[in-house]
């Protein structure tokens, strides 16, 4: 869940000016275990909601960033309840987290050094990038064209290192409808990860390296001035994930669909 939301949150991303509200459909697939879910998005002014379907109709969570707030509600539908995170809840979660990781650290210390490495692979599988290591710069390298439901894209494949860790389709916003809306909104949701990046990175924490690695993913992708519409993620040259636009429409969206449902409780950002 966590993987696909960062694959998705960073494959899609001001413009100016008054535009339509926008519905758009995501489909999301995991190699092992198998399974296929679907994302299903909504812009509104400044704002997007992402509702995220397991096996395509089981709401499972949704993710709304409020653009005209700079914060991110992610919310629980199995307990209704929701986390608001603006850049002080950034802050305090990431001085909690590396904590936890500092005590962990300390806590390997006393393992042998095969339990040691077990703990590692098992920090990297969860996070890649994690686990300790020099961080290393992402390079994106153009490979080719494709096509992905009757849009032409350019294809980059993402390396870090000499390990091809993803590949990207990029199409032109305009061959999508309600492109430049989308195109608003993201990358008004770029200056938040860049605030989420230099909050995760303090004291070179090993969850920053992966936050820093993603952020420098998107801006790269940024500058292509286009949009992902097929993500293929690798893991040991194997395509582990894969999220793929489906379908996109101007539309009318309720502005309560970017507030928490009502009778849900807020909870506090504590990793307690």
């Amino acid at each position: 869940m966590l993987k696909m939301l960062a694959l998705t949150v960073f494959a899609i991303f001001f413009a100016h000016g008054s535009y339509a509200d926008v519905l758009f459909v995501m489909e999301q697939k995991e190699m092992s275990p198998a399974s296929v879910g679907q994302i299903k998005g909504k812009v509104k002014d400044n704002n997007l909601r992402m509702d995220f379907y397991e096996n395509g109709t089981e709401l499972e969570g949704s993710m709304v960033f409020r653009g005209d707030k700079n914060e991110v509600i992610m919310i629980n539908h199995d307990d209704k309840t929701y986390l608001v995170m603006d850049e002080a809840a950034m802050n305090s979660l990431a001085t909690q987290l590396e904590q936890a990781m500092s005590q962990m650290e300390a806590a390997m210390k006393d393992m042998p050094p095969d339990q040691q490495e077990k703990m590692k692979e098992m920090m990297r599988q969860k996070m890649p990038g994690a686990g300790g290591g020099k961080y290393i710069e992402p390079v994106l390298k153009k490979a080719g064209d494709g096509n992905v439901n009757g849009v032409s894209c350019t294809k980059y494949d993402v390396f870090r290192g000499d390990e091809k860790v993803r590949q990207h389709c990029v199409a032109n916003w305009n061959s999508i409808e309600g492109g430049e809306e989308m195109m608003a909104v993201m990358l008004r949701m770029a200056d938040f990860m860049d605030q989420m990046a230099k909050s995760f990175s303090k004291g070179g924490s090993m969850i920053g390296e992966q936050v820093q690695f993603e952020r420098n993913v998107f801006n790269q992708l940024r500058q292509l001035n286009g949009f992902p519409i097929e993500t293929l993620e690798y893991d040991e040259g194997k395509v582990d994930a894969e999220s793929t636009f489906k379908s996109s429409e101007k539309t009318s969206v309720d502005p309560s669909d970017m507030e928490p449902p009502a009778g849900y409780a807020r909870q506090n950002t504590s990793t307690n």
